[in-house]
C-alpha cells in the first residue's frame, strides 16, 4: 500500500515515509451482476506481447528475453494503447474525460468489495509487504532478519524469492466462493504492487506470474472466477512508485545494492530504467492487464502524480473508451488529487473523511491489524466487530470499503481471515438492505464517537451502542438506522431525529395512504427480527421499544439495524451531518 505499516504501528525512521499508518445478500447479488463482455480482440490489445519472446511449453508466447526484446514489448504495446486512446470517445484531456460517469449505479450500490496483497514479498513471512525495499536499508531491522535469515542482499537479492512463490494450492473458485459468502460485490487482486511483480501472465515483462514462480495467469483466473459468482472485478496497481528510478521503491538498493539490478531481466524488476522507458512501461503494463482483463474498477496507490500528466490522461482515455465500445460502466480510484475527481473517485487510506461526501469514495482496511498488507507470520487480526463498524460508518457517509487479505505464497487463506469475511458475510446476510443499494440520509448518525480531523489512519477508532449511523433507501424512503451494538431492553431514543407529524403517520399523499384514503401509520422493524412498536416523545423525537432478547436471540451483538418506513422525518442539533 501506500506506507510501510509497521507491526507496533509507529514510524521506522524510514526518510521516504513519514507518517504511521496505522468501509440482503439476494439483493447484494443482483446489485453485484453485470460482468464484463470482451471486445478486446476488436480493439487490439488483449494480446499485448511482442514477438521477441519464446514459446512456452502450452504454446503462450513468454515476456522478452533479452533487454532490446523488452524495450520493443514496450513499444509495441503502447502503440495499441495509443490506437486504442485515438477512437475515442474520449480525448486524452480533461476538459473530455470530464464527461465520464466516475461512479456508476453499480458502484455505489455495491458498497463492499475484497481485494489481495499476494506476490513474492509473501515468502520471507515477515515485517510487512514492504520487505523487498527495506532487506537493502543498511540499519533497518528487515535488513538484519534477511542478512541473519538468508544473506547479505547482493548475494541473495529479493528474486531469489521468485521461485519460492508458488500459488500450488490456490484455487480462484474457492476464493471466489469465499468472497461472495462475504458479502464482497467486488474483489480482485493487487496486479501490481511497489515490487515489480506482475501477477498475470505478461509478455512485457519478464517478472510476471506466467512465466515465473507459479507459471500461472493468476489474475486471469480470479478474473473469471470472481466474475462466474457474478461479482464484479477489481485490479489494483501500485507500480507507479516502482519506476520512479533512484527515488521511487527501491531507492535503497540504488543506495546500497546497486549490483543486484544491473543485469536484464533485473533491472526491469527494479525500475532501473531510462526515465521515458519507465513512463512507457507504466503505460504498457496497464494496457497489457486492463486489455487482457477487463476490470470494472481500476484502483490506483499513491505515487501516481509522479507518473507525467500525459500518461494519466492517456490511461484513463484508454480505459473509458474500452469501456464505452463494450456498453460498460468502469470506476478508477485515486490518491493525492492525482486525478481530477470529475474522472475518478477519491479514496481514503485505512481512514474516511469526517462528514458525508457528495461523491462517492472509497477506503480501504487490511483484515490484518500487524503486519502489513500482505502475509507474515504471526499477524494479528482486526475483529468482526471493528471492521463491521468501519464499514457501518463509511457506507453512512457515501463511501464504499475495500477489504484486503494477505493469502500465503502457496495461495491457501488463513483461517483467522476467513472467520473475520464470514462473519462479515453472516452480518450482511440480516442487515444487508441497510447497505447494499442505499444513499446517505440527511445526517450520516449521532452519538459521541465521530472522526475529529478525518482522513487517514483512523483505526483507533471505537464504536459503541450509543453511536448510530444512518442510510436511506432511494426507493421507499426508509431510513435505516444502524446501532452500533445492542442497544438494550427499553426505549431507545433516536435523538438525531424528528418526526415531523407527532402521530408518527406519514405526512404525504398518494404512495403513502392506504385504502381508506388516510395516511398509513410508520413502522419499525427490527432486521432479523420483526416490526417492533415506537412512539413519539415530548420533543418529537422516535423512540423505539427495544424488545428483551437473549444474547442468542438478537439479529447482532455487533450492529443491529432498525428500518424505520413511512415518516416524515428530518435530523435534529443532535445528528452528525
Amino acid at each position: 500500500m501506500a506506507d510501510e505499516r509497521e507491526v507496533s504501528h509507529s514510524n521506522d525512521g524510514d526518510a521516504q515515509q513519514t507518517t504511521d499508518l496505522v468501509t440482503g445478500l439476494s439483493r447484494r447479488g443482483i446489485l453485484a451482476s453485470g460482468g464484463a463482455l470482451t471486445l478486446g480482440s476488436l480493439l487490439g490489445v488483449d494480446a499485448a506481447g511482442a514477438t521477441s519472446g519464446k514459446e512456452k511449453e502450452d504454446g503462450r508466447e513468454s515476456a522478452p528475453e533479452t533487454m532490446t526484446g523488452f524495450e520493443e514489448a514496450v513499444a509495441e504495446t503502447t502503440e495499441r494503447g495509443r490506437h486504442v486512446v485515438e477512437e475515442g470517445p474520449y480525448e486524452p484531456t480533461w476538459a473530455s474525460l470530464g464527461d465520464v460517469d466516475p461512479t456508476p449505479e453499480w458502484f455505489r450500490d455495491g458498497k463492499f468489495g475484497i481485494f489481495c496483497h499476494w506476490g513474492p514479498y509473501s515468502v520471507p513471512a515477515y515485517g510487512h509487504e514492504w520487505y523487498p525495499r527495506q532487506m537493502y536499508n543498511d540499519g533497518h531491522w528487515i535488513h538484519d532478519h534477511h542478512v541473519d535469515t538468508y544473506e547479505r542482499p547482493d548475494a541473495y537479492p529479493y528474486q531469489k524469492f521468485v521461485p519460492e512463490f508458488t500459488a500450488e494450492n490456490f484455487d480462484a473458485d474457492e476464493w471466489a466462493d469465499l468472497f461472495e459468502r462475504a458479502g464482497a460485490c467486488f474483489a480482485g487482486p493487487a496486479a501490481e504492487h511497489h515490487d515489480g511483480w506482475s501477477l498475470w501472465d505478461s509478455k512485457v515483462t519478464p517478472w510476471n506470474a506466467g512465466d515465473r514462480g507459479p507459471k500461472r495467469d493468476l489474475v486471469g483466473e480470479l478474473s473469471s472466477a470472481i466474475r462466474d459468482k457474478g461479482l464484479r472485478f477489481l485490479t489494483t496497481f501500485h507500480h507507479s512508485y516502482n519506476l520512479r528510478g533512484e527515488e521511487g521503491y527501491f531507492s535503497t538498493a540504488y543506495e546500497n545494492y546497486p549490483s543486484v539490478m544491473e543485469e536484464y531481466p533485473d533491472r526491469v524488476m527494479y525500475g532501473n530504467l531510462p526515465e521515458e522507458l519507465r513512463h512507457e512501461t507504466w503505460f504498457a503494463k496497464l494496457v497489457e492487464a486492463v486489455g487482457q482483463y477487463d476490470p470494472d474498477l481500476v484502483w490506483f496507490d499513491w505515487g501516481l502524480h509522479w507518473m507525467p500528466e500525459a500518461y494519466r490522461k492517456r490511461f484513463l482515455a484508454f480505459h473509458y473508451n474500452r469501456a464505452a465500445a463494450e456498453d460498460r460502466d468502469v470506476v478508477v480510484t485515486n490518491k493525492d488529487d492525482s486525478l481530477p475527481l470529475d474522472a475518478s473517485v477519491e479514496d481514503f487510506e485505512m481512514g474516511r473523511p469526517k462528514t458525508a461526501q457528495e461523491q462517492a469514495w472509497t477506503a480501504e482496511l487490511p483484515v490484518a491489524e500487524t503486519g502489513g498488507w500482505g502475509y507474515v507470520e504471526g499477524r494479528t487480526f482486526y475483529s468482526a466487530e471493528f471492521i463491521l463498524h468501519t464499514l457501518i460508518d463509511i457506507v453512512s457517509k457515501n463511501g464504499q470499503l475495500l477489504l484486503s487479505i494477505g493469502p500465503r505464497p502457496d495461495g491457501t487463506i488463513e483461517e483467522a481471515e476467513r472467520e473475520r469475511l464470514l462473519s462479515v458475510g453472516e452480518w450482511l446476510e440480516t442487515n444487508g438492505d441497510a447497505i447494499y443499494g442505499t444513499r446517505p440520509w440527511e445526517a450520516f448518525g449521532e452519538g459521541p464517537t465521530r472522526l475529529e480531523e478525518g482522513g487517514d489512519f483512523v483505526s483507533d477508532i471505537v464504536y459503541t451502542a450509543d453511536d448510530v449511523r444512518y442510510t436511506c433507501d432511494p426507493d421507499t424512503n426508509s431510513v435505516y438506522a444502524i446501532v452500533m451494538g445492542w442497544p438494550g431492553a427499553g426505549t431507545l431514543t433516536l435523538a438525531g431525529t424528528a418526526v415531523e407529524n407527532a402521530s408518527g403517520a406519514s405526512s404525504t399523499q398518494s404512495e403513502d395512504e392506504d385504502s381508506s384514503g388516510k395516511p398509513k401509520e410508520g413502522e419499525v422493524t427490527l432486521l432479523g427480527y420483526g416490526r417492533v412498536s415506537h412512539s413519539v416523545d415530548d420533543d418529537g423525537h422516535l423512540t423505539i421499544d427495544v424488545p428483551g432478547l437473549s444474547t442468542g436471540e438478537r439479529p447482532s451483538n455487533i450492529a443491529v439495524t432498525f428500518e424505520l418506513s413511512g415518516f416524515d422525518l428530518s435530523p435534529t442539533d443532535a445528528a452528525h451531518r
